[in-house]
């Protein structure tokens, strides 16, 4: 995924706009090869993002706008309306209601909504703005969540039965989890949630087994582990965590050609993961 912040092109064409700003940037033949652009909505006026969400959508370039409510409602649906997917959160947008509309706007474009979750997760009765069934709701219907526990604690329990409800929705359920891993992770991975975590969790016999473990239950239900390989781990750690089905994200320098876990980076680099199953990048844990 790119990840661009960009001077105002107003005052060009469009598409004159989209090529030089791809060019600009070096991200020409990313694009061609669709690869995902990410943009956010206070770097263009309102004419130029739809301009530009209509050349994507001609050409078939997946154009992602992160949302930091610049526009309002109205202007945020209309964006999706031309095949913008859409990514915002519960801070910057707190009302399910707008969730409902801006979620009909993107599937009617065969674009995606994804909420990045900031506060605590509602309780069974629900809060006064994101009741929890709303929530199911939204996400049997296809929303896309993602939640970290770097601020707030989360309640694995509480995952697993999002993670089942965006499931039955085709959706991505995807958690991002700081600190030691626990065994109770494997509870919203098994319910088909995309589990990130950074390598260190998994650094001793206990932790490894635990991941294991993890993307065992992920990969049973069709999403992965993500291993963010920022310290490194043994490779028997790394060969067993690959063929429990994880995703291994090396963020470590590459390894001389003769290292034997070169072979390990060269195959992990295959396995990528979709666009919906990580926030704006996999260079670092929201």
């Amino acid at each position: 995924m790119v990840y661009v912040e960009i001077p105002k092109m107003s005052e060009h064409p469009v598409e004159k706009g989209v090529a030089d700003v791809v060019k600009t940037y070096e991200l020409l033949d990313r694009v061609r090869t669709r690869q995902d652009l990410v943009i956010r909505d206070d770097q263009f006026d309102q004419a130029a993002l739809l301009d530009a969400a209509k050349y994507a959508r001609r050409r078939r370039i997946r154009l992602s706008l992160l949302d930091t409510g610049r526009f309002d409602l109205a202007g945020l649906e209309a964006l999706a309306r031309e095949g913008s997917r859409v990514l915002t959160s519960d801070g910057v947008r707190p009302r399910s209601s707008d969730w409902e509309i801006l979620l009909e706007a993107c599937r009617g474009a065969g674009a995606d909504l994804s909420v990045f979750w900031n506060g605590p997760l509602p309780a069974a009765e629900g809060t006064p703005a994101i009741p929890l069934q709303s929530l199911l709701d939204l996400l049997g219907r296809g929303m896309d969540l993602h939640v970290s526990n770097r601020t707030l604690e989360r309640d694995p329990a509480l995952l697993a039965e999002l993670a089942a409800a965006a499931r039955s929705g085709r959706g991505y359920c995807v958690v991002y989890h700081h600190g030691r891993l626990v065994g109770d992770l494997a509870a919203p991975a098994g319910a088909g949630a995309w589990v990130h975590f950074s390598d260190r969790g998994a650094a001793d016999a206990a932790g490894a087994a635990v991941a294991v473990d993890i993307a065992r239950a992920a990969a049973a239900k069709g999403a992965r582990a993500a291993v963010h390989v920022e310290s490194g781990l043994a490779l028997e750690t790394l060969e067993e965590l690959w063929e429990a089905g994880a995703a291994l994200l090396f963020t470590t320098p590459p390894s001389d050609d003769r290292s034997l876990l070169r072979p390990v980076e060269r195959k992990a680099a295959r396995r990528r993961l979709p666009a919906r199953a990580f926030h704006l990048s996999t260079a670092f844990l929201p």
